[in-house]
């Protein structure tokens, strides 16, 4: 089955929507600020319903950016659309980290799912059982 999958930047106005699904999945949602007002996110969406949402962090090592924050809507249940939907994001977010010079994309996954969707579309495990640890400045 061939899907037609459509994708566009994010915008301010996706926040809302983003949010939703952050907290269905019991995540916290990122703040605005943290996401830089939505310029480097990706949305994928389906039969005009929007399934899956991603964004890009460009680090000051050209070479090495970031892909974080993947969220799906809980509305969207057929496995098939999903996996495709997630995939296509992660596959475009990682052509625009490369259209932009980065050599190496770095993502921190807990979701075991969304993990084997990552390797999926060629990333490899570099470390397990580690620690996050964040500082608000």
């Amino acid at each position: 089955m061939e899907l037609k999958l459509n994708i566009r930047s994010t915008k301010i106005t996706d926040y809302e929507e983003l949010k939703e699904w952050w907290n269905w999945h019991r995540f916290p949602p990122p703040n605005i600020e943290l996401l830089d007002g939505l310029k480097y996110g990706l949305m994928v969406s389906y039969g005009g319903d929007n399934i899956c949402a991603g964004f890009i962090y460009f680090t000051n090592a050209k070479a090495y950016g970031m892909l974080e924050f993947i969220v799906s809507t809980y509305k969207i249940r057929d496995k098939v659309i999903r996996k495709k939907a997630i995939e296509f994001l992660i596959n475009c977010l990682k052509e625009v980290a490369k259209n932009n010079g980065v050599q190496y994309i770095w993502s921190s996954v807990r979701n075991e799912n969304l993990i084997k969707h990552y390797l999926d579309c060629e990333f490899s495990i570099g470390s397990k059982k580690t620690t996050e640890l964040i500082c608000k400045l």
